[in-house]
Formats: C-alpha cells, sequence, structure tokens
C-alpha cells in the first residue's frame, strides 16, 4: 500500500518512535516524540510551510500510551494522513478520534504483557543463568545472564514496535484486529507459566543448603524445586505479579545469607 509514503520513511519513523519519552513533559506527555516520530512522513506529505505547521499542530496534543504501543497507533496516523492528501474526504477529522480511542487499550496491553510479565521474565532467566554458572568450571558463562535478559525483552519489544507501525500504515484502523491475532493473552499465561518454573529453580539455586542424597539425588533441593514451583504459580493465578515475586525473593536471599 506503499502510495505517497515510502518503506525508509516508516525505518526512520521507527527508529524514532524510540526516543518518545524522551521529550515528556506532565502538560501533554508523550506528544512531542509523538510528533518527533511523524515528521518524515509529513514532510512526505506535505512541502508548503502552512501545511507542515498544520499536521505540527495537529500532533502535538495530548498523546499518552505504552511506548512499545506507539507506532502502532502512529503507523494509523499516518494511514490517515495519506489518505486525507490522496483526498478522502473525512480522513483527517477521524484522526484524533482515533488516537484518543486507542492510547487507553493499547498502553493496558503495553502494561500488562511488557512491564508485568515479559520484563520480570527476562530478568528472571537472566539471574538463573548468572546462578547456575557463577560457580561453575566455566564462571565467565554466567555473563550470559544480563546479555540473554537483554536480548530476551528487546527482541519482543523490537517485533512489535515494527510490526504495529507496519501494519498500522498499511491496513489503518483494521489494525486491531492484527493486534488480537497476536493473542496476547495465550503468550501472558505461558509467560505466567514459565516465569513460575524458572523463579522456582532460581530458589533452588540460591538455596542449595539442603541436601539429603538418595540414589545419587538431592532430594530436598528437587522438592524445593517442585514445591517453590507450584507456591509461585499458583501467585501468579492470583494475581501477584511477577516482579512483586522476583524481589521478595532477592530479599528472602539476602536475609538467609547475611542476617539468619
Amino acid at each position: 500500500m506503499y502510495k505517497l509514503i515510502k518503506r525508509t520513511d516508516l525505518l526512520k519513523i521507527l527508529f524514532r518512535s524510540l526516543l518518545i519519552e524522551a521529550s515528556w513533559n506532565f502538560e501533554a506527555m508523550q506528544n512531542i516524540g509523538f510528533t518527533y516520530g511523524l515528521l518524515p512522513a509529513g514532510k512526505r506529505l506535505y512541502k508548503t510551510r502552512e501545511e507542515r505547521a498544520a499536521f505540527l499542530k495537529r500532533h502535538l496534543k495530548f498523546f499518552n500510551t505504552h511506548p512499545a504501543m506507539a507506532p502502532a497507533i502512529m503507523g494509523v496516523v499516518i494511514n490517515m494522513e495519506e489518505r486525507h492528501k490522496l483526498g478522502e474526504a473525512g480522513a483527517l477529522e477521524q484522526i484524533e478520534g482515533i488516537k484518543t480511542s486507542m492510547m487507553g487499550p493499547l498502553a493496558a496491553i503495553g502494561d500488562n504483557v511488557f512491564w508485568e510479565y515479559l520484563r520480570p521474565f527476562s530478568a528472571v532467566v537472566g539471574v538463573s543463568i548468572v546462578m547456575l554458572f557463577k560457580d561453575s568450571n566455566h564462571p565467565y558463562l554466567a555473563l550470559l545472564g544480563p546479555l540473554v535478559t537483554v536480548i530476551i525483552y528487546n527482541a519482543i519489544n523490537a517485533f512489535v514496535r515494527y510490526r504495529g507501525l507496519v501494519q498500522g500504515y498499511e491496513r489503518g484502523v483494521d489494525i486491531l484486529s492484527v493486534i488480537r491475532g497476536f493473542n496476547l493473552t495465550a503468550l501472558i499465561d505461558k509467560l505466567k507459566f514459565s516465569s513460575a518454573l524458572i523463579l522456582g529453580l532460581t530458589v533452588a539455586l540460591i538455596f542449595p543448603t539442603l541436601n539429603i542424597r538418595v540414589f545419587g539425588a538431592d532430594i530436598l533441593n528437587s522438592l524445593l524445586f517442585l514445591g517453590v514451583t507450584l507456591l509461585f504459580f499458583g501467585m501468579l493465578k492470583i494475581k501477584i505479579f511477577p516482579t512483586v515475586i522476583f524481589y521478595s525473593i532477592i530479599a528472602a536471599a539476602i536475609l538467609f545469607k547475611y542476617i539468619l
């Protein structure tokens, strides 16, 4: 559907979207970052000083959503601006309403997926790798922990940003069907289960002091791993966020090592 906007413009907008909170303010929150991200499209569509000034004025209004979901809204807005430039009546008047209607729901989705589940899940994976290798014959492998954390979180973040921007531009308001196709509810359920499993393993690694060996196996450590995994899974089921559980583990580890 690349009629007036070029693929290079979308790539510029994608990179600019990473700076959406660089000029965050209390009055209109992400409006400056949002408008800055859209500038390549504005320059492509509008050539006169007056048209560009009107474009900036339209988008410097209040805007706030989850940063990873903002490109999807940017894509829809570019789609509407292009349709207006091509002469479609009423396209321009719909922009503000579309932005307003999408900001809240996408913010809720982004906060839930990225900050409440994906971020702690990524951190737990990294911590588990550190705990697994720190006392091994190859302790340098523990350095993979922070690297894996960054890769997991940012790979999914980058995919959602890119997919949201491109599909938002190509489909317009139909982007909502694409977002539903991400099946984020299923992703959250998988992150819940995986977080519980890895948190249980992390506890078993942090508290390795109970050892009763039967047929060569550390029975109490295995039971600890299983019991804590089930406990954490139950806590996640009753809406206790992984972040809370994760920091509780850190506090318990400090208490166990340096106080008790």
